[in-house]
C-alpha cells in the first residue's frame, strides 16, 4: 500500500479545518426566555444626556433649577404607562449625577405638550414651584414613541421664557417585551349595570 504523504497531509488539514470553521458556525437553539433581552433605561438616559450635557452645562448654572416631568408618549401626548415613569426616574438619576438640581414637576397638572409645543398651565411661576424654589427657567421634557420594533425617546431643554429649545437630543433601541410591558396601558373593567325595566 502506497500513501502519498503531501495529499494525506492535505486532505486531512481540510478536513479538520471543515470541522473547526463548522463548529463556529452552527446556530444557538433559542432557548431564550421572555427575560432574556432587557432594557438597561439607566444606560438609555445616560447616553441622551450624555448627548446634549454640554449645551445643558453651557445654558444651566450649577443653581438654577431644571423642572422634569415623566416621558409623555408622542402619540398619546400622556403618559398612562408605566414605560414614562421609569424613563423619567433613569433620568432624574442621571441629571443628579452630573449635578444638575432638579425639580420634579407633573405632566397635566403643571404643563402640558400640546398641538403647538410646550404649554405651562400657570403664569404663576410659584404656583407650579412650590417649597419656596422663586424661579425655574429651564425644563427638561422627555417624549417617547414606540414602533414595531424600535423605541425612539427624545429629550429638550425647553427656555420656559422664551419656549425656545436649547438642547436636544434622541436614541433609538431595539424593542424588547420588557419595554412592551412598561408601555401596556392597564385596561379598565367595565361594568354593566343591569338594566331595570
Amino acid at each position: 500500500m502506497n500513501i502519498n504523504i503531501p495529499a494525506f497531509k492535505t486532505y486531512f488539514l481540510i478536513i479538520v479545518s471543515i470541522f473547526i470553521l463548522s463548529a463556529c458556525t452552527t446556530t444557538v437553539p433559542n432557548v431564550f426566555n421572555k427575560y432574556s433581552w432587557s432594557t438597561d433605561f439607566q444606560a438609555l438616559t445616560d447616553e441622551l444626556v450624555e448627548k446634549s450635557l454640554k449645551r445643558i452645562k453651557k445654558n444651566v448654572t450649577r443653581s438654577e433649577v431644571v423642572l422634569v416631568s415623566d416621558f409623555v408618549n408622542l402619540s398619546k401626548l400622556e403618559n398612562p404607562s408605566k414605560l414614562g415613569f421609569v424613563l423619567s426616574e433613569s433620568l432624574k438619576n442621571t441629571l443628579s449625577s452630573e449635578d444638575i438640581i432638579i425639580r420634579q414637576v407633573e405632566f397635566g397638572r403643571d404643563f402640558t405638550i400640546g398641538k403647538y409645543g410646550f404649554n405651562m398651565l400657570s403664569r404663576n411661576s410659584s404656583k407650579i414651584l412650590k417649597n419656596n424654589i422663586s424661579t425655574a427657567s429651564f425644563a427638561l421634557v422627555g417624549t417617547y414613541t414606540v414602533t414595531s420594533k424600535k423605541l425612539l425617546l427624545f429629550v429638550k431643554l425647553i427656555d420656559i421664557e422664551t419656549g425656545y429649545i436649547l438642547s436636544s437630543s434622541s436614541l433609538t433601541t431595539r424593542l424588547t417585551k420588557e419595554i412592551h410591558e412598561l408601555e401596556r396601558v392597564p385596561k379598565q373593567r367595565v361594568s354593566y349595570a343591569p338594566m331595570v325595566l
